[in-house]
This record gives C-alpha cells, sequence and structure tokens, in this order.
C-alpha cells in the first residue's frame, strides 16, 4: 500500500473513531504521543517500571482495588505493605512513579502530595533512614595495582584494561560504558590528543554529552588500551565491550551493566585487592577523588564528570582519612 492511500485510510480510521466516540479524537491523540512519551524513559526504566506495576496489580486484584484508579488510601496501604516486606525507600518510590505513571495514562491523576500518601512516605523514609554505606573510590595507586596486575595479551584481558581505565579517566557511569559503539548512538573518535566520547540519551541527561579523555605518558593511558584492544579485535561495527567465549574469541553480544562489575571484582581479586567494598561506580568516584587532591579545579572536574549540581559533585569525593583531611589541622 502507497504511503498515500496508507495515510488516506489512517485518516477514514480515525474520523470514524471519533465519530463513535466523542473522546475518540483525543484518545487517539493520546495514544500517539505515548511513542515519544516511552522514548523519554529508557528500556531498562520501562522494564523496572512494568514489573513494578504488575506487582501492584497483583496486590490491588487481591484487596479488591481498580489498580488503574486507586484511591489514595490504597496506594498508601500498599507503600507501607512494600516497607514491611523491607523494600528500600528508592524501590518504593520507583513503585509509586509506576503506578502514577500508568493511572495518569488511564485518565486517572495521582497525586504524591495527597497527605495519605505524603504522610506513608515520611513515615517510611524515617523508619528506613540509616547511614549510606557508599563503595569507596578506587584510587591512582590501586588502580595502578589492578592494571599491572593485568599484563596478558590476550584479548579479554586487553578489553578488561580498556574497560577500566576508560571508566575511571571519563568518570563514566557502568551504563554508559557498555553503550559505547563504534557507529551507535554512543560512539567515539580517537585522535592524536586523546579520545572523544560522545554519550547519547544517558541516564541523567536526554542530550548528547562530550567526554574529551587526553592520552596520558604512562601505563594508566585509557587511550593506548582503547587502542590496543580495538587493534587485537578486529571489531569494525556494533558494541565495542563485547563478550569473550572461553576459547577466547570475540562475540557478537555486547557486555550489560552487571558484567562491569563483575570484571572490576574479577581485576580485583587478581590483584590481590579484597573487591567487597568496590563496585563499578568506584571507578567514577575515583577519578573525581583524585582530581579534587590533585587541587583540580571544581568546573573543570564537572566538566568531566558532567554533574549539573555541585552538591551532587562533592558527594563523590571520599575522605580516606578523616583524621588527616580534617580542617581543625590548618587552625
Amino acid at each position: 500500500m502507497s504511503n498515500t492511500m496508507s495515510d488516506a485510510f489512517s485518516s477514514h480510521a480515525d474520523t470514524e473513531l471519533a465519530d463513535i466516540n466523542p473522546n475518540g479524537a483525543l484518545d487517539l491523540a493520546i495514544q500517539k504521543a505515548q511513542h515519544f512519551t516511552d522514548a523519554a524513559r529508557s528500556d531498562g526504566t520501562q522494564r523496572v517500571y512494568t514489573e513494578a506495576f504488575a506487582k501492584w496489580t497483583e496486590w490491588a486484584h487481591l484487596h479488591h482495588v481498580t489498580a488503574n484508579a486507586p484511591p489514595p488510601e490504597a496506594i498508601a496501604a500498599y507503600l507501607a505493605a512494600l516497607a514491611r516486606e523491607g523494600k528500600s525507600l528508592s524501590s518504593i518510590n520507583v513503585a509509586l512513579s509506576a503506578i502514577q505513571r500508568t493511572c495518569r495514562a488511564h485518565g486517572c491523576i495521582l497525586d504524591r502530595k495527597n497527605p495519605t500518601i505524603a504522610d506513608t512516605l515520611r513515615g517510611i523514609a524515617r523508619r528506613a533512614a540509616k547511614a549510606v554505606d557508599r563503595a569507596e573510590a578506587l584510587d591512582l595507586p590501586t588502580l595502578k595495582r589492578l592494571v599491572t596486575a593485568i599484563d596478558g595479551n590476550d584479548l579479554r584481558s586487553l578489553r578488561d584494561k580498556a574497560l577500566i581505565l576508560l571508566g575511571f579517566f571519563g568518570a563514566l557511569r557502568r551504563s554508559e560504558i557498555v553503550s559505547l559503539e563504534l557507529d551507535g548512538r554512543s560512539t567515539f573518535t580517537i585522535t592524536d590528543r586523546g579520545v572523544l566520547l560522545k554519550l547519547s540519551a544517558t541516564k541523567a541527561s536526554l542530550k548528547t554529552e562530550d567526554v574529551a579523555i587526553p592520552r596520558r605518558n604512562d601505563e594508566l593511558c585509557p587511550v593506548a588500551a582503547l587502542e590496543s584492544y580495538l587493534a587485537i579485535s578486529g571489531i569494525t561495527s556494533g558494541p565495542v565491550f563485547r563478550a569473550v567465549s572461553k576459547s577466547g574469541q570475540i562475540l557478537d553480544r555486547g557486555l550489560d551493566a552487571t558484567s562491569v562489575r563483575h570484571i572490576l571484582a574479577q581485576r580485583l581479586l587478581s590483584a590481590g585487592v579484597e573487591p567487597s567494598k568496590f563496585s563499578p561506580h568506584s571507578l567514577r568516584a575515583g577519578f573525581i577523588t583524585a582530581a579534587e587532591r590533585a587541587k583540580v579545579p571544581e568546573h573543570l572536574i564537572q566538566r568531566t564528570s558532567r554533574h549539573k549540581s555541585v552538591d551532587v559533585l562533592r558527594s563523590y569525593i571520599r575522605v580516606a582519612d578523616a583524621f588527616e583531611e580534617n580542617a581543625a589541622k590548618f587552625i
């Protein structure tokens, strides 16, 4: 069918829908807009929301509540039930967002500020309040120890070395590391001066963000590591960081975010470092902490880390010795 015929058929169908249902035109417009609404969130976020709403639907059915148009008291009761199950405050907020979003799509506006819902959330937050146990920053000596332990020239070693160094000096999130492609949305360009990453639709931003990583004159050079990995892998398109078979062959399947955690843990263990206190976020926090200790101006750190808020940027800086790095020593 030609585009002209298809458009004519669609227009005719739209007219019929509007004639049958007085609100048909609006329903159709909302349905068409949903495509762009969905695009505002990553596939991973969509999946989390879908799973969260499915659990809410099951609970609502058992308690004889209309899932798509629930009263605030039912929402509050469900959030309290999640808290009693030991769910974290962030998970409970995700569940509420999933319910709110789906209800809105069905024409029901769910107000998070409703006193019943808001008070329940505040009560849960007070009960759940505790010190945040954050992963340690991967400092430069530990990074050097880790990289030195990766002494092989096999494909897996070169991949892991490039992944870790790029993640550290680019202050990258693990999702940004695995999203890099040679010809995709998040890509890069290697030059004599370094590598320029173009990160598209990241977790923290819907716009493309540029991250410049300069070359170094030591064994920690992320650009040299990336070049060595690409040269031996033979990859010309698709994901940069991919799975490697037991026989040492590169596979078509790209790594996922969980793979970054596994690779970092294995390499830390091989270097004789206890991996339990580190996570993939240790790479990002490590770069920011190392830069701060080197007296790098905050605006330059922020340019690489892409934090919109200086306060959030500062929260990434880990203090290794609270007595040594103490303002009272200077008084």
